[in-house]
This record gives structure tokens, sequence and C-alpha cells, in this order.
């Protein structure tokens, strides 16, 4: 057993030596094939890499000197750096490594000859953009405008470089410790690098650039619209380049009709044309007549002040009132004059604002467009500020004028005023004088024929010496005829009295406020009454509408006529106002008589709560009215609730009933609760409503009866 244990060891240890062996030549075999791939790969790398190189040295762009030069000066700094960080360590070592200390300056030396060979103007487009110093660019700079159109190029390198990029890292793992392959890698990458820098900063600025010109052009827009086109100084302006682009349209077209007109045989489409052409000169002719006014200058019109009306003859006192229109109108008008001078002033600064808006535009976007736009702009600021210059002084001198005729005119005003103040003194005294004389007629003249002689012969006195004395005033000029009539008027206001005693009612009764249309009142008139609603309060009367109320039912009989009272009524009579302010009820009272025998306290108890029970929505709506009064009346009794008197008559007990009812109807509730009480009375056993009745006493002796005497017959 242990035998073949043995046996089968060694057999199979010889299995596992011959195919070890086996898998030695496999693995050496491939080992050859993959170096032969690994060459070829390589190979093709290479030749990849030089055409790619090829096509970068054909790129002939400033673009592609620029980043060359400044990533090998980058690499040269760098390099720089090290080899001084390392002397200064070698020394800081205090070590005797004099080769090592040597071999370092060395290599000092010879980076800082290579960056003194590199001139910075070879890389000045990636210094412009990467420079620390330069952070903050202009948007407005050329040269940055120069560089963004070339910015293509930059790509494009971009693209060649990643290539580059990609092909040395592919050699790379082929040959990692190949170190010009390293070397190459490093450099390409810096120029990956600083082209990418470069491609985000040129972005960031270009956008800015575009930001500017939005917000630029934005805030021109705004400046367009606040000039508006309802702005006078601009539509002047655009009539003067009408006027002048009509004209350059004339002169164009009248030498093209020269030249056809020169011409001796003409076809039939140059006839037509030469019509047509005709035609077209005739309207720009009438175009021309109607912008005439505007002449070479845009804004003759609204430079030219308003001329001064004719100065007013101040020589009444009515001319007084001429004058204060007639200077009222001139302030105005140098007023309007003054408001063109604001809004000139106005229209010549936004344009002002608006070329600096163009000239920023300018800067980031130099176009001939924009060139020539300013160059418009400038010529229309120009025509603005010489406007401006010649309304300041214009209006100046007009300001002098009109308070020089101002000054004339409100003089004259004065000498007037105080004319007419010597007049009325005279003419007042008059009236007192004569005033004065009445009042002593009136006492010392008893007799009313004698005392309204005299009053008549006193007013006709005093209207003829204030006649004369108007006259001996104001008689120089037939035109004084005006003022005198104006002063006979007075006679007339005398004659007319009533008339104007209704407008001073009117001004009592709208102002007082005592009296409101739809108001209940009660006027009395030769001892007629009159009950009825205001319809109208007119300037010279009151309009009220007769109503059926217990004035009606009781004295008139007669309802529904409209009455007209004279509004100096107020001054002589009184007015009875039954809905004042916000009272709307009045009291009213029922007078029922029952017999001596009757129940008077029963009778009294019934009528009070049937007044109560009818009467007491009215009940409440006057407490709250009367509570609202409390404000402005000193209110004392401000009982509410129905009151019932008893009183003793002649034929019996008489129950005197008073409750609230409403102002516009209260013959309905006077109805209605005297029904009632009526009703209440007769259902009660001990209580008789009384009437005139007569009681007769019959003896048993016969008594002689005389014959019956129709003349004289006497009721027993």
């Amino acid at each position: 057993m242990r035998v073949l244990s043995v046996l089968f060891l060694l057999i199979l240890g010889s299995a596992l030596v011959l195919a070890n062996e086996s898998n030695q030549s496999i693995t050496a075999e491939q080992i050859a094939q993959q170096q032969e791939l690994k060459v070829e790969k390589q190979n093709l790398l290479t030749t990849q890499l030089k055409s790619i190189q090829k096509e970068i040295k054909s790129i002939s762009s400033e673009w592609k000197s620029s980043v060359e030069n400044y990533t090998q000066r980058s690499q040269a700094t760098e390099s720089l750096k090290r080899a001084q960080a390392a002397l200064q360590r070698e020394r800081d070592s205090n070590s005797s490594k004099t080769e090592e200390i040597r071999s370092l300056k060395k290599q000092i030396r010879v980076h800082e000859r290579k960056i003194a060979k590199i001139d910075p103007s070879s890389y000045g487009a990636v210094l412009y953009y990467l420079d620390e110093i330069n952070h903050d660019l202009n948007v407005h700079s050329d040269l940055h405008l120069k560089y963004e159109s070339k910015s293509s190029d930059l790509q494009r390198l971009r693209y060649l470089y990643q290539k580059t990029q990609k092909t040395l890292k592919d050699l790379l793992l082929l040959d990692p410790n190949n170190k010009e392959l390293t070397k190459a890698f490093k450099l390409n990458e810096k120029r990956l690098n600083t082209i990418d820098r470069l491609l985000q900063r040129i972005k960031t600025i270009s956008d800015a650039r575009l930001t500017a010109i939005n917000d630029k052009l934005q805030e021109l827009s705004e400046l367009n619209t606040e000039l508006g086109d309802d702005n006078i100084w601009q539509k002047s302006y655009s009539s003067y380049l009408a006027y002048i682009e009509v004209q350059k349209d004339l002169a164009r077209l009248d030498k093209q009709i020269e030249v056809l007109k020169s011409k001796e045989s003409k076809s039939m489409q140059e006839i037509e044309e030469q019509n047509s052409l005709m035609a077209k000169r005739r309207i720009l002719s009438e175009q021309i007549e109607l912008l005439q006014t505007k002449g070479t200058s845009p804004f003759t019109e609204l430079l030219k002040p308003d001329e001064i009306a004719k100065i007013p003859d101040i020589s009444n006192p009515f001319d007084i009132f001429t004058a204060i229109s007639f200077n009222k109108k001139m302030r105005s008008e140098l007023a309007a004059y003054k408001a063109r001078e604001s809004e000139l002033k106005r229209t010549l600064k936004i344009l002002q604002h608006k070329r600096a808006l163009l000239k920023d535009l300018l800067e980031l976007d130099n176009s001939d467009e924009l060139k020539q736009q300013i160059q418009r702009l400038d010529y229309k600021i120009d025509k603005f500020r010489v406007a401006h210059s010649t309304l300041i002084d214009t209006a100046s001198v007009y300001e002098k004028h009109v308070e020089e005729i101002e000054t004339k005119v409100s003089k004259k005003s004065h000498e007037q005023t105080m004319k007419l103040i010597k007049i009325g003194s005279i003419i007042l005294f008059l009236l007192l004088f004569f005033f004065m004389i009445k009042q002593i007629l009136k006492r010392y003249i008893s007799d009313n024929d004698r005392f309204y002689m005299a009053n008549k012969g006193l007013t006709f006195t005093v209207v003829m010496l204030i006649v004369i004395v108007l006259l001996f005033n104001y008689i120089e000029n037939a035109s004084y005829i005006v003022t005198v009539l104006g002063f006979a008027s007075a006679g007339i206001a005398i004659a007319m009295k009533d008339w104007f005693m209704s407008i001073l009612g009117w001004l009592v009764i709208v102002f007082g406020g005592s009296i409101h249309v739809g108001d209940r009142v009660k006027v009395v008139q030769d001892g007629v009454e009159y009950v009825g609603d205001v319809l109208d309060i007119s300037l010279l009367r009151i309009t009220i509408l007769e109503d059926i109320t217990l004035t009606t039912y009781m004295h008139n009989r007669r309802a529904g006529r409209i009455i007209f009272i004279p509004n100096n009524y107020v001054f002589t009579n009184m007015i009875a106002n039954y809905t004042h302010i916000s009272l709307k009820t009045v009291w009213d009272g029922i007078d029922i008589t029952i017999t001596f025998d009757s129940n008077h306290k029963k009778a009294q108890h019934i009528a009070k709560e049937i007044s109560r029970k009818f009467a007491k929505g009215y009940t409440d709506i006057t407490r709250k009215q009367l509570n609202k009064l409390r404000s402005g009346y000193s209110l004392k009794n401000t009982n509410v609730e129905p009151r019932i008197f008893t009183f003793a008559e002649e034929n019996g007990i008489r129950v005197s009933c008073w409750y609230l009812t409403n102002a516009y109807a209260t013959l309905t509730l006077r109805s209605t609760i005297s029904m009632e009480i009526i009703d209440a009375f007769n259902s009660a056993d001990d209580i008789q409503i009384a009437y005139p009745t007569q009681m007769l006493h019959i003896k048993n002796a016969q008594k002689r009866v005389p014959p019956f005497d129709p003349n004289n017959a006497e009721l027993v």
C-alpha cells in the first residue's frame, strides 16, 4: 500500500514538471507578440503626434505664438523657482556640497537666460487676460474686441492641443518612464490650462460687454420714451428736419426734370416720367409752403413770445376788472413761456444724457452707425443749446416788459379804485344823512299819507344827488354813461326791494338750515292756514304742496293746491316746521266728553292704553330723535309717553288724550284711536259718552198755554 502511494506521487510530480515547461514556452511567445504590438502602437501614435504638431505649426495665429511663449516662460519660471528653493535649502543645511551648489547656480543662470530671451510682447495677448494686475479688464477696450474677434483661432488651438494631450497620454501608457514624453505632456498640459483660462476670461468679459450694451440700449429706450411724441420742441425739430429733407428732394427733382427737359427727342416713357416728376414737385412745393415758417431755424415759433394785447384804458370802475383780467392774462402767458424754457432745458438734458450713452455704446461696439447717430445728435444738441440760450435772453426781456406794463395798468387801477372809494364815501354819507332825516320825519309825522309823500320825496332827492355826483365825476367822456347806468341800478334795487329781500331770505333759509325740501310746514297768510310739504326752495320763493291734514279738515276743506310763498316771508311772519332736522313726529290730541256719573278713572286708563298701543312705534322713534336733538338744543321735558288729561266741562267730563304720530299722516292714527276709544267706552257699563242734552221738568198742575205766535216763539 505504501509502495502504491509513492508511485502515485512520482507520476504526479512528473506531470507537473511537464506542464510547467509547456506554460513557460507559451508565455515567452505571447510576450514577443505583445512587444511587437506595443512597438506598432508607439509608431502609430508617434506618427499621429507628428501630424498634429504639423497642423499646429501650419496655424499662423497670434494666439499660437503667444500661448507657446507664455507657457515656456511659465515653465522656465517654475524651474527657476525650484532651483532657487533647492539652492536656499543647500545653503541653510551648512553642507559642504560645493559641486551641488555650483550646479544649482548654473541651472539658475540657464533658466534666467531662457526667461530673458522670451520678450513679454511675444505673449502680450495672454498677458492681457491673465496678468494678475489686470483682473478688472475694461469691457470698452478696443484690444479686447480685437482678441475677441480671433477667439475662433484659440478654440482650434485648444482642440489640437487636446488631441496632442490624448496622444501623449497614450504614449506614456506604453512607455511610462520616458522623460521626454513626460516633459512634453506637462508642457502641453500647461498650454491647455492657459487656453482654458483665456477662453473663460474672454467669455466673462464678452458677457459683461453684452450686458453693458443691453443696459445702455434699455436706458436709451427709456430716454426716448421720456422725450415722448408730445414734446413741442421735438415736434418743432422734426418739422425742421422734414423741411430740410423736402428741400433736398425738391432739388433732386429739379435736376432730374432739367435733364429730361434738355433732351430734344423724348420717348413716351420719358414723357410719362417727366409728368410724374412734375406731379411730385407740385406735392413737395405744397409741403414746403406748409413748413415755410420753420425756415433755417427749427424753433422760430417757439422762441417768439406771445404778443401782448393792447393795454386797456382804465377810465371807469368797471375797467378795474378788465385790468385785473389783463394782468392775469399777461402773467399766464409769461408763465407759459417760462414753462417752454423749463421743457427745453429738460429736453436738452435728456439729449446730452443720450449722447453720453451713445458714446459709451461706441466704446463697446465701434460701429459706423453709432458714429453717425452721435454726429446727428451733436448737431441736434447744438441747435437745442442755441435755442435755450436765446430763450433765456428773450424770457428775461419779455418778463421785464410784462412787469413794466403791469405796473402801468396797476397804477391806473389804483387811481380808479381811490376815486371809487371817494365817490362811495360821498354816496354813503348822503344815504346815512337822508336815513336819519327819514327817522326824524317818521317820529314827528303821524299821518301815513304825509309820511309816504315825504319818504318818496327824500328818496327822489337822494337818488338825484347820487346821479349828480356820478355825473360830475364821470361826465368827461361819453363812455362814462355805462358807469352812470351802473350806479343807476342802485335805484332799481331800491324799487325792487322785495325782490332783493327774497334773495336774502333764500340765503337765510339755505344757510340757516331751518327749512329743507321735503319738510312739512305750516304758514298763515291773511288769517288762512296752509299746511303742506316743501317741494322746492328757489331763489325767490318756497313751493309747497297742500296735503289733507287736520287744518284742511277743520278749516279749509280744500287740499292738493300748490302754494307759493315769497322767501322774504321768513323776515315778517312765522313758519311752523313739523319735521325739523330728524324730528318726524308731532303730538296730536283727541277730546271725548263723558257724563259726570261715568267712571272717569277707568275712562282715563282705557284711553291711555289704547293710545300707548297704537302710538308705540312713534313713541320709540321720537325718543331716539329727541336724544339726537340734545346735542344741538336744550331739551328739558323729553317725556314721549301718551298723556291723558281730564277736565270738568259744561256738559260732562272731557277726556283729552295726547299721543305722538307721524307728521305726514296724523289723520290716519287719529281716526283709528278715536274709533277704538269710542268702542271701548261703549262696551263699558259704567262709562257714558256725553253730548249736548236737554232735561224737561213736568208738574201736575196744568197751566194755561197761550196761543202760539211764530214771530215770538220761545224754546221751553
